[in-house]
C-alpha cells in the first residue's frame, strides 16, 4: 500500500501553476508574480537539497521582506524544517533557538546581519549566516529549480518556539498535516479567499502574519509586505490601494489604529476583515473599533502548539448588538474552531459544567 504523502510546497506549486502572471507578493519595491516567485522559491530549494539533507532545521531571523516567504516555500520545497524567529530577540535569544533546534543555516536581513553573523562561529552545528541582499544569498538562486520533495504529512515543517514567559522559550513542532488543517479551518470560520484577496502584512512574519500567509496563498491571494515599524497612516494608504484586505493585528496595534488621525479620514471600503489575537482586547477598545471597522473583525485564540486554531469570535457575533449578554460575548474568546474539541478545567484539572 502507497503510504500518504503531503508537502505544503505542492499546493504552492500548483497555484503558480493556475495563475502565473497573478501577484504573489510586493513590498514597495518590488513585486513577484506567482511564476517569478515559484521560480526563486524552486531555485534556493535545489541550493538547499545540494547541501542540506531532508528534515534539516533553517532558521529565519528576519524583518518583514518577500525574502521571507520565499526562504518558507524553499525550505519546505527540499524537506526542510523552518525555525522562525522574531526580528526583535536579542542575538543570544536567537543563539539559544539556533542551537537547541539544531539549526543548520540561518538567514537574516541586512539591519540585524551585523549583531548575528558571530553566531556562525559560536553555534554548535550552525554552517553560516546569510544576509538578504548579499552575493552568498544570490548565488542560492543559480542551482537549477528543485521540485517539491515527497513528505509524510507528520514530518516537521516549522518549529514555533514559544515566548518564554514562564522560562526559556520551547520549541512546538507543526507538521505539514498541522498547518494544512489551520488552513482549512480558516476557510471554514473566517473566510472564502481567491485571487482577488489581498493580505497585507503589518505584523511579524515570524509569527501569527507569517502562519496565515499560508491559507492565502493557497488560494492565489496577493501578499503586501510593508516593511519598517508599525504606521498607521501607511496601513490605512495600502488599505486603500488593494482590493478585498485581509490584515492581522495585535490588539495593542488594533487599538493604535482606532486612535490614530488618519483613522477619521481613512478609506475603507477595501478593508475585508482583520483577525486580531496573541493578547487581551479591552471591550471598551473593541467596541471602539466596531464603530470604525464595522463587521469585519474576527478574534482568534490559538498557541503555538495549535497555531491560531483553537477558539474564535466570528465577524457575525461581533455585529451581534442586540444579543441580551453582548459585552460579555465581547469579552469572550468566542466558541471551538471547526475540528477542534476545547474543554474547560479547575485547578485540579477537572472538566467544570457547561456554562
Amino acid at each position: 500500500m502507497r503510504s500518504l504523502t503531503m508537502n505544503l510546497a505542492s499546493t504552492f506549486f500548483e497555484v503558480a501553476r493556475r495563475l502565473p502572471q497573478r501577484p504573489a507578493v510586493s513590498s514597495e519595491s518590488v513585486t513577484l508574480t506567482f511564476a517569478a516567485l515559484a521560480d526563486r522559491v524552486a531555485r534556493i530549494a535545489g541550493s538547499f537539497s545540494a547541501t542540506l539533507a531532508p528534515g534539516d532545521r533553517v532558521a529565519v531571523c528576519m524583518e518583514n521582506s518577500p525574502e521571507v516567504l520565499e526562504l518558507y516555500f524553499a525550505c519546505w520545497t527540499a524537506g526542510l524544517c523552518l525555525v522562525p524567529t522574531n526580528a526583535k530577540l536579542h542575538p543570544k535569544e536567537v543563539a539559544y533557538i539556533a542551537e537547541s533546534s539544531g539549526a543548520k543555516l540561518l538567514f537574516t536581513t541586512p539591519a540585524l546581519a551585523e549583531g548575528l553573523a558571530p553566531l556562525e562561529r559560536e553555534v554548535a552545528g550552525l554552517q553560516g549566516v546569510i544576509c538578504t541582499g548579499t552575493d552568498r544569498y544570490q548565488r542560492l538562486l543559480g542551482e537549477s529549480p528543485a521540485r517539491p520533495r515527497s513528505m509524510k504529512p507528520s514530518d516537521p515543517a516549522w518549529i514555533f518556539f514559544t515566548s518564554g514567559t514562564t522560562g526559556r522559550p520551547k520549541g512546538a513542532v507543526l507538521s505539514h498535516r498541522n498547518l494544512m488543517f489551520m488552513s482549512h479551518a480558516y476557510y471554514a470560520d473566517i473566510d472564502s479567499l481567491d485571487e482577488t484577496d489581498t493580505q497585507l502584512h503589518i505584523a511579524p512574519l515570524s509569527h501569527g502574519g507569517g502562519l496565515y500567509a499560508l491559507p492565502h496563498l493557497f488560494k492565489g491571494s496577493h501578499q503586501v509586505v510593508l516593511g519598517g515599524s508599525f504606521d498607521p497612516l501607511r496601513t490605512y494608504e495600502a488599505i486603500a490601494r488593494h482590493p478585498n484586505v485581509t490584515l492581522f493585528a495585535a490588539p495593542t496595534v488594533l487599538t493604535r489604529m482606532v486612535h490614530s488621525e488618519a483613522a477619521g479620514r481613512a478609506d475603507l471600503k477595501n478593508l475585508k476583515t482583520i483577525y486580531y489575537g496573541g493578547g487581551p482586547m479591552y471591550v471598551a477598545d473593541l467596541k471602539k473599533a466596531l464603530s470604525l471597522f464595522g463587521p469585519r473583525l474576527f478574534q482568534l485564540f490559538g498557541q503555538g502548539e495549535s497555531p491560531m486554531t483553537i477558539t474564535g469570535l466570528s465577524k457575525r457575533m461581533h455585529a451581534a448588538a442586540d444579543h441580551p449578554r453582548y459585552e460579555e460575548l465581547l469579552g469572550s474568546c468566542g466558541y471551538a474552531r471547526t475540528g477542534v474539541e476545547v474543554k474547560v478545567v479547575d485547578g485540579d484539572d477537572r472538566e467544570v459544567p457547561f456554562g
